[in-house]
Parts: C-alpha cells; structure tokens; sequence
C-alpha cells in the first residue's frame, strides 16, 4: 500500500512542482497587447506596457506536460466539466487556461490525498482527499458569485453615468468609454473590453451581449435587451436608462430588506449543517471505538449513510427555504 502511495505522490509531486515553477519564472508575452495597444480604451493616456487584460498565458511548455493538459481536456470536454471551468473562471476573471486549471487541480487531490494517507490514519487522509477535492470548487464559485455580485451593485451607478453623458449629446460609445474610466471594476474594466471590441469593428450590442455571458448577470442582460431595442427601433436611451436603474435600485433594496429578513434562517441552517459534521469528527478522534458500531457493523452502516442523505437533503431544504428570488 504504502509503495502505491508513493508511486502515486512522486510523479505528482513532480508535476506539480514543476507547473509552480513555470508558471513563477515565466515572462508573458505582450505580442497581443502592443498590436491592439492603439484600439485599446484610454491608450493614449496610459504609459508602459501592460499585460492584455484577461489574458491567460500558458502554465506549462513542456511537451509531456502538454500532452497530459490535452488528455485532461479531452477527457473533461467529453463529459462537460471543461466547459464549466471556462465559465466559472471567465465569470471570476482569473486569467487561467481551464485544461490547466483543471490539470493542476488534480495533480494537486493526488498529491495531497496521498501524503495525506502517508503521514495520517485512513479517516483523516480521506477527509484531507475530499477537502482538496472540494475546497477549490467551492472558492472558484464563490469568487465567480462575488464578483457577479459586485458588478450588479455598480449597474445602477453605470446607468445613470451613461444616461448623463448621452443627454449631454455623447455617443453611446463615448458614454461606455466614460464609464469605463470613472467606475472602478469589474465594470470599469469589462466596459474597456467593450469599448475596444467596438473600435475594432464588433458591433456594441454583440460586446455587451457577451459580456452579460462571461458575468452571468441577469441585470445586465436587461440593460443590453433594453440598448439593442432601441438601437433598433429608436427612443430617448437615456430615458430608458433612467428607468431601468430605478427598477434595479428597487429590486437591490427589496434583495437587501430579504436578506435582512432571512439572516437568522440562514445562520440557523449553516449551524444545524456544520453541528453534525463536527461532533462526529471530534467524537471519532477522542474515542474511535464509539462509534465502531456505525462503521463496522450492517445496521450502524444503514443508519450512518442513511443520516448522511437526510442531512444532505435537509441542507438543500434549507437553502432552498431561506433563498428567495427577488
């Protein structure tokens, strides 16, 4: 057992060391940059070169390593996981390749689970294995969920901006440039990538169209629904926008008048779903031999996984009861 473990941990350890350490030396090429640095929004104004905003450059150049990337994403896209990375990674703007992320992620549960069961009892190497394997998922969504939510508090502050500017006789596309420099990100910078796509000949509602996409904010799909309309059947735009942002500063308010009204549901669910868990773990590893019953025989292993499905179950009741759609 112990010479499979470590057969397992030394071409991770590998792997993974030598990923880290590419990815820390390596030099980005800003071959993309300087060509589309005259498009870019505000070029004139800023000086140096900067990395291509939301670029992502390669996190191993090895062959071997590459190969092993491409069998990851092969087998990843097949089943549709790939695709989900993608959109998580975009919706948080992290600028990594979803193959690699995914490769080092799983370099990393094997690296991990295994010195885990090294240097620790079965028990608690598994409970390390399940933490590395659902720790990143677990932070990769809730910066995606974050900075969603930052980028639908600055919406209303967007739209009245953008409605100042057009009624002071600024194009649409001047506006969005406004905006992209007065407002901080993430909506400063996703309307630079806008803007840019816009000067290089996309048509402005495909831009924001995907942008919408990449945030997954249903707000904005509003804004960019309400701009396409009246792109094409014309309308005061910034009488539009007005009212657009009052409805998105009344929908906030009753979001937080909600969440206020929830608070203590929420806090209850957390705790009725962690209290479980908890004294478990801390029984176990005072005195295992209590709970022996539950793992070793057939009637304690039916109650023991049968606890496990009502709590699951009554997690998502939970959730699901205090989560209210505004």
């Amino acid at each position: 057992m112990t010479l499979l473990i470590a057969l397992l941990v030394l071409p991770a350890a590998a792997a993974l060391t030598w990923g880290l350490m590419t990815l820390v030396s390596r030099e980005r090429s800003r071959q993309i940059h300087e060509a589309l640095a005259p498009y870019s929004v505000g070029a004139l104004r800023e000086s140096g070169p900067t990395p291509a905003a939301g670029a992502g450059g390669e996190l191993v150049e090895t062959p071997l390593l590459q190969r092993a990337v491409a069998a990851v994403a092969e087998m990843a896209s097949r089943r549709g996981i790939l695709q989900l990375v993608k959109r998580l990674l975009d919706q948080a703007d992290l600028p990594i390749r979803p193959a690699e992320a995914l490769f080092v992620y799983l370099v990393g549960v094997v690296l991990g689970g295994s010195i885990g069961l090294l240097v620790a009892n079965a028990f608690w190497g598994l409970v390390g294995l399940a933490a590395l394997a659902v720790v990143p998922w677990v932070a990769l969504s809730a910066a995606a969920q974050r900075r969603t939510k930052l980028f639908t508090a600055q919406l209303p502050d967007m739209l009245q901006l953008l409605g100042t500017t057009l009624r002071s006789g600024f194009s649409i596309l001047q506006g969005l440039d406004t905006v992209s420099h007065q407002l901080k990100d993430p909506i400063g910078k996703e309307m630079r990538h806008v803007c840019a796509e816009a000067r290089l000949g996309r048509p402005l509602v495909a831009a924001l169209t995907e942008v919408a996409e990449r945030v997954r904010s249903e707000d904005f799909q509003w804004v960019v629904t309400s701009i396409g309309i009246q792109r094409e059947v014309g309308g005061n735009l910034a009488e539009l926008l007005d009212i657009v942002a009052d409805t998105m500063n009344s929908r906030a308010r009753l979001r937080r008048e909600a969440s206020t009204l929830t608070a203590e549901g929420r806090i209850g669910a957390v705790v009725i779903s962690i209290l479980p868990i908890a004294i478990g773990v801390f029984v176990y590893s005072v005195n295992p031999g209590y709970l022996s019953p539950l793992l070793h025989e057939a009637f304690g292993q039916i109650l023991f996984y049968g606890s496990i499905v009502l709590a699951v179950l009554g997690i998502f009741w939970l959730r699901k009861l205090v989560n209210i759609e505004v």
